[in-house]
């Protein structure tokens, strides 16, 4: 009887550890890491979500800086789904939301499934926990229509539906590219 309790018990715990090693974060074992390979400081900012048996959870943040020939994980915290939008100042003064081809060898397997994401000018950061809301309300919450105070921002690319990744992605903004103004110019 002894020995069936325990086997009985080895079996329990052997579950419960697989469990709590597939839905455990990687932290850090997501990684985007977004090199800048032009002629002008790029900012961006980035969706991320998390979800697992245990729980789920989502963080939006952004603006943070990519200097020229500099790389930077734009994963936000622990999440292992991000989603990333970019801007930068042109050759004509205009702070605005630019859109990348992903380059580099990872290029044909980033992919972002949010085509917009909402970003206030200013620096920010907002989680899940914050209005304890499931990933599903956050993603619409931060996605258009925007809580007021933020606009669509067009994302250019992340990563969705992965664990363990590390992507190394090449961008190259230069001042002659013009970007589409942001915030977005308000129409009349």
């Amino acid at each position: 009887m002894l020995w069936k309790m325990r086997n009985l018990l080895g079996i329990i715990s052997l579950g419960f550890g697989t469990l709590m090693y597939w839905n455990a974060p990687a932290f850090g074992g997501e990684t985007v890491n977004v090199c800048n390979q032009g002629n002008v400081e790029v900012f961006f900012a980035s969706l991320g979500v998390r979800e697992s048996f245990w729980s789920d959870s989502g963080i939006i943040q952004g603006l943070f800086s990519i200097e020229p020939s500099n790389c930077r994980d734009v994963t936000p915290g622990d999440m292992s789904d991000v989603v990333t939008a970019f801007f930068y100042e042109d050759k004509a003064g205009t702070f605005g939301n630019i859109v990348f081809n992903a380059e580099g060898p990872e290029k044909s397997i980033v992919k972002a499934k949010l085509s917009q994401i909402c970003v206030h000018p200013e620096g920010f950061r907002e989680t899940s926990a914050q209005d304890d809301l499931s990933t599903s309300e956050f993603i619409k919450k931060w996605t258009p229509p925007c809580p007021k105070g933020y606009f669509p921002a067009k994302a250019s690319f992340g990563a969705w539906g992965e664990k363990d990744y590390f992507y190394t992605i090449d961008i190259s903004p230069f001042h002659h590219t013009l970007v589409s103004p942001f915030p977005p110019l308000l129409e009349n």
